[in-house]
């Protein structure tokens, strides 16, 4: 057994038994200020970011307008089949057949090439970030992961109360849904469609991931 099978080896053992990692949680430095603007503020952070970087984002007052707004997308765009997992949000937004719906298999993981043949996936992220347009994803599967990165377009799917005004807002939930042991997989941000400009200079869409991203807003009510 080399060096790096042993350091392997001893990182598998510890995750094994979290009990042994008593460790405290340092604490999280102020990299930006909290200044807790208004719900309507981060909104239109989140839709100018966004659309700043070739996303679209649309306002529904309600989960019925949201599942209109992504019907009349899916007609524009001739999306029949979707790439998604189950989500409280999900049935209540897609009003489609559900044998149009592709939610991996049941050890999570996925069949690439069906996958591949599937023009978008519906996503439900943990938090929106409204200085950059991202959305903060909490992918515990293969099929969560994948479903990111391979379909051509990306529909993100969440309510107000997910909108955040920067990373370091939503650190703190972050770190906690970390520190829970029974949580398993990986955060990542998407942030508009994928791009590149390595060649020429020239900015070219969809290279490595989605190259269409489109964020439904669902605003909530309040008390």
């Amino acid at each position: 057994m080399n060096a790096r099978d042993k350091i392997l080896q001893r990182i598998r053992s510890s995750l094994s038994q979290p009990g042994r990692i008593s460790a405290e949680a340092p604490e999280i430095p102020e990299i930006y200020p909290k200044t807790e603007p208004k719900i309507e503020v981060l909104q239109q952070r989140f839709a100018e970011a966004l659309t700043g970087l070739s996303g679209e984002c649309f306002f529904c007052p309600s989960v019925e307008a949201a599942a209109e707004r992504l019907t009349a997308l899916a007609q524009e765009q001739g999306w029949n089949t979707f790439s998604s997992t189950e989500h409280p949000l999900l049935w209540d937004v897609a009003q489609f057949p559900r044998e149009a719906f592709y939610l991996g298999e049941a050890d999570g993981e996925t069949d690439k090439n069906r996958l591949s043949q599937i023009p978008v996936s519906l996503l439900f992220p943990q938090f929106l970030l409204a200085d950059t347009g991202s959305a903060v994803m909490l992918n515990r599967t293969a099929h969560e992961r994948l479903s990111t990165y391979l379909t051509p377009a990306c529909v993100i799917v969440a309510k107000t109360s997910r909108l955040r005004e920067h990373l370091p807002a939503a650190w703190s939930e972050i770190a906690r849904q970390t520190r829970d042991g029974s949580v398993r997989g990986e955060y990542v941000l998407v942030t508009g469609p994928s791009r590149t400009a390595d060649i020429e200079k020239i900015t070219v869409l969809g290279v490595h991931g989605p190259k269409k991203v489109v964020a439904l807003l669902i605003e909530e009510k309040q008390e």
